[in-house]
């Protein structure tokens, strides 16, 4: 039933397009290299709708534990808020066979998520995808959590799984399935949650060519984002929240207009 159910919403969603188009209706066409302040749910779909497939996931959806740092002494600062759709565990449902559709055949999913949860996500992928690997993220430091009855949590897991099957390219080498990579804290960081643009770009430059599709469901800070971009390969990224997407987009913006001035500068423009 579910699999008909998928068959049937990949055969209506085109019709219903092109339906659109004619009668001068309004549909909104996504494009390569953009973030979109929207319901990544509802943007996957159109993608789907207008045919654009990936050659890349990498995502860091909500871990579903209604996580919000209770270490700022600003408690009004967005750190300290409750991160949308951190209790629905629906949306991870919904979320994993649109991502099966809107990417190539033999191609990578890499999706973080925590400890807590772990099989949960592990449950939804493995429904669709074959999962290759249980990264451990080692972050550097650990959390607070409970001090007296808990240990510290060091980690996070990636799961990464295959559409088929994706090979890594040739030149990359077989890494181990334990990687260290310091958290962003301080200044840099703009997400509660953001990750490292050089473990993402490890993750990139493992699979992809420049001028590949990445996407990633759950922009936050941008910083998948701005990985691609950096290695010439294109994304395509939705952020529900307005205020996340601004303060990502932002730096996201700063960061191509200072690569774009390297290049005039590096190719003697000016």
């Amino acid at each position: 039933m579910q699999t008909l159910k998928r068959i049937t919403t990949l055969l209506i969603l085109p019709v219903l397009a092109a339906a659109l188009l004619r009668g001068g209706g309004y549909l909104m066409i996504l494009d390569r290299n953009r973030v979109y302040n929207m319901n990544c749910l509802d943007g996957i779909r159109q993608m789907i709708a207008q045919d654009m497939r990936v050659d890349c996931v990498i995502t860091d959806p909500p871990y579903l534990i209604d996580y919000k740092t209770h270490r700022r002494q600003d408690k009004q600062h967005k750190f300290c808020k409750a991160i949308q759709g951190d209790t629905d565990p629906q949306l991870i449902i919904d979320l994993v066979p649109l991502l099966f559709d809107v990417m190539k055949d033999n191609t990578p999913l890499y999706m973080f998520c925590g400890s807590d949860k772990v099989d949960f996500f592990k449950q939804q992928v493995e429904r669709y995808f074959t999962i290759k690997n249980l990264i451990i993220w080692d972050k550097g430091n650990h959390t607070a959590g409970d001090l007296d009855a808990q240990y510290g949590k060091r980690y996070e897991i990636i799961i990464y799984a295959n559409k088929g099957r994706a090979p890594f390219n040739p030149e990359m080498p077989r890494y181990d399935d334990i990687w260290k990579y310091n958290k962003v804290t301080g200044e840099k960081q703009i997400h509660q949650n953001q990750k490292p643009t050089d473990l993402l770009s490890r993750i990139i430059r493992q699979h992809t060519r420049e001028g590949d599709l990445i996407l990633d469901a759950f922009a936050g800070s941008c910083s998948t984002a701005v990985a691609a971009y950096r290695l010439q390969r294109d994304y395509i990224a939705f952020e529900i929240s307005p205020t996340e997407y601004a303060d990502g987009t932002q730096w996201l913006d700063s960061v191509r207009s200072q690569v774009s001035i390297f290049d005039l500068i590096k190719g003697g423009t000016i």
